[in-house]
């Protein structure tokens, strides 16, 4: 190898090691770096609301209902592991932080609640086994619960200055 050759090489190989290193660094929770997650749990919770919604008015069936809230949960659950592995080396960083994930938290809770629900059986079965407030009759709580979540999450999203 020539000479300018080896440098060259030396070169690359401190380049490689350097984007290396920065790629490592986890980012900090800025707007910008919270903006995508955020907007993935909003329209998370968007769509499981609405079938939530249809399932009331008898639109749409409880296993779509369920599946949707199923899979919308499991887009709370990607974000949420997103903005956990974000670095916060200030007060006011881990303080967005920790909101956003409390956030996501109770948007999850209010996913399994909605998905609960849609499983849970008929209003005539569920008075057979002594069951009550679970199925068709518990899903305008859910909803409620649903859309409380989601003006949380909105006045957070307002807060850290997310579009």
């Amino acid at each position: 190898m020539t000479r300018q050759g080896g440098r060259l090489a030396a070169v690359f190989l401190a380049l490689a090691v350097l984007a290396g290193a920065l790629a490592a660094c986890s980012p900090r929770p800025s707007a910008e770096t919270l903006e995508k997650p955020a907007k993935d749990v909003f329209a998370a919770v968007q769509a499981a609301t609405l079938a939530v919604d249809l399932r009331i008015k008898d639109s749409t069936t409880a296993a779509a209902g369920s599946t949707a809230a199923d899979d919308m949960l499991g887009e709370v659950e990607s974000a949420t592991d997103e903005v956990e592995g974000f670095t916060a080396p200030t007060e006011k960083e881990k303080s967005l932080r920790d909101d956003m994930l409390a956030t996501f938290a109770t948007i999850s809770r209010a996913l399994l609640h909605a998905r609960d629900a849609l499983t849970a059986p008929g209003n005539a079965e569920q008075q057979e086994q002594g069951q009550s407030g679970s199925g068709v009759d518990g899903l305008p709580e859910v909803l409620g619960e649903l859309r409380s979540a989601t003006d949380q999450l909105k006045a957070l999203m307002t807060k850290a200055g997310i579009q």
